[in-house]
């Protein structure tokens, strides 16, 4: 856990209601612990099934990125 990282859990957790290994009632997400991604320079990050990366999150951040998948909006 890099960088204030528990900020991010924390906000994810009571954004999303649940926890780790846990998956929210739609089952559109499921919040996974990672060690090691190879990017410690830009923690804390998150990857949306393992095909997108997140890097240098903040709660702000982790807002707009739930909101562009709920709109459907992936990064290309």
């Amino acid at each position: 856990m890099l960088r204030d990282s528990a900020e991010i859990v924390e906000h994810l957790e009571q954004r999303l209601g649940i926890g780790f290994n846990e998956t929210t009632a739609d089952g559109r997400f499921t919040l996974k612990e990672g060690e090691c991604m190879g990017c410690c320079g830009g923690a804390p990050l998150f990857h949306i099934n393992n095909t997108e990366m997140h890097e240098y999150l903040t709660t702000e951040k982790v807002d707009q990125i739930l909101e562009n998948l709920d709109k459907g909006v992936l990064r290309k």
